[in-house]
């Protein structure tokens, strides 16, 4: 198996996701932690798998003692919660608003204007922030705090959602533990517990004096848009599971018994083609099986008492379809830029 191919490719796969998360809505999420994050998390999983500091640090290309300071620094920087310039911009406007778009390029003198600006319009763009006049010379202020209403309680709702997926995926697990897992803070965190606990969603667990909280089910109803965010965290990790629990089996080959895998199919099919709806249909016809087998063993497991050693079988499945440009668009496309040429 060539693992260094598949690392590359991989990562590249890995970086676009990452970008086209962070620009979704056309509004850029800050990712100035994002690749020390990345380098903290690479060690600790190395360190567990029971990889040697000094071979952690050769894998980086780094000395040992370059690999500790780094590690040393980047622990202390997240502890100091550094700002990014999104965040500090947000800050200032807070603070002092209303300001010109002049304060603020005096204020973040420093930092690079086109970066800055980019900034200033993100805010704008989002709806986070207004902005009356034109250049240098317009002013800026936050929106009122009733505008962040609805933005505030998605969030909350996301918030939820993420440790709904925690408890039942981790659980039980405690509320650092929690907190940790799904990137939040703890204040976040209690309070988004004790909104699922009081819906019946999650459970505390009781150990001496440890209190910790698990799910029994994890679902994101069809056709909302709440949740959305740990419906395709849970897709991402189910499908990194698969992997690397087929990894740790020791195989790189596949049997249509496996119970531990995945496969990808590629249906080609055009306009007029006999099985073409079939084709489109695929997820449909897969999702709808599933969920009828989820509801019943739902219903199954709510009458009966558990017996036995527990297994949680992790089904996922996607598809998307790769259309190919209209011969006759095509041909108008080259005809335009052949007269624009000429």
């Amino acid at each position: 198996m060539n693992t260094q191919i598949l690392i590359d490719a991989v990562v590249q796969q890995t970086v676009v996701f990452i970008a086209q998360l962070a620009t979704a809505g056309g509004v850029r999420a800050p990712l100035a932690r994002v690749a020390n994050e990345v380098f903290l998390g690479l060690t600790r999983e190395l360190q567990n798998q029971g990889v040697k500091k000094k071979v952690i640090a050769d894998m980086f290309g780094m000395a040992l003692r370059t690999y500790h300071r780094r590690v040393r620094e980047l622990g202390r920087s997240r502890t100091d919660k550094g700002q990014t310039l999104w965040e500090a911009v947000l800050g200032f406007l807070k603070e002092h608003e209303p300001v010109s778009v002049t304060d603020v390029r005096r204020r973040f003198r420093h930092d690079d204007p086109e970066i800055l600006g980019g900034v200033l319009n993100d805010l704008v763009a989002s709806g986070l922030a207004y902005r009356a006049g034109r250049g240098d010379g317009s002013v800026v202020r936050l929106a009122d705090e009733a505008d962040f209403a609805h933005v505030e309680a998605n969030r909350r709702e996301a918030d939820q959602y993420v440790l709904w997926l925690t408890a039942y995926r981790n659980g039980p697990v405690s509320a650092e533990e929690a907190a940790h897992l799904a990137h939040l803070s703890e204040p976040t965190c209690r309070v988004a517990l004790d909104a699922l606990l009081d819906r019946g969603i999650v459970r505390e667990v009781r150990r001496d004096e440890r209190i910790e909280y698990t799910a029994e089910s994890f679902e994101v109803p069809f056709g909302t848009e709440q949740g959305w965010e740990a419906a395709v965290l849970d897709h991402f990790q189910a499908l990194v599971a698969a992997v690397t629990r087929k990894l740790a089996l020791g195989s790189v080959s596949a049997q249509f018994s496996d119970v531990v895998g995945g496969s990808t199919w590629s249906l080609d099919v055009w306009e007029g083609h006999p099985l073409a709806s079939e084709a489109l249909a695929t997820l449909t016809r897969v999702r709808t099986a599933l969920e009828d087998l989820r509801r019943r063993i739902d219903e199954y497991n709510a009458a009966h008492t558990r017996r036995g050693r527990s297994r949680r079988v992790v089904f996922y499945t996607g598809q998307y379809v790769d259309a190919d440009e209209d011969p006759a668009s095509r041909k108008d496309e080259e005809e335009s830029a052949d007269a624009a040429g000429d």
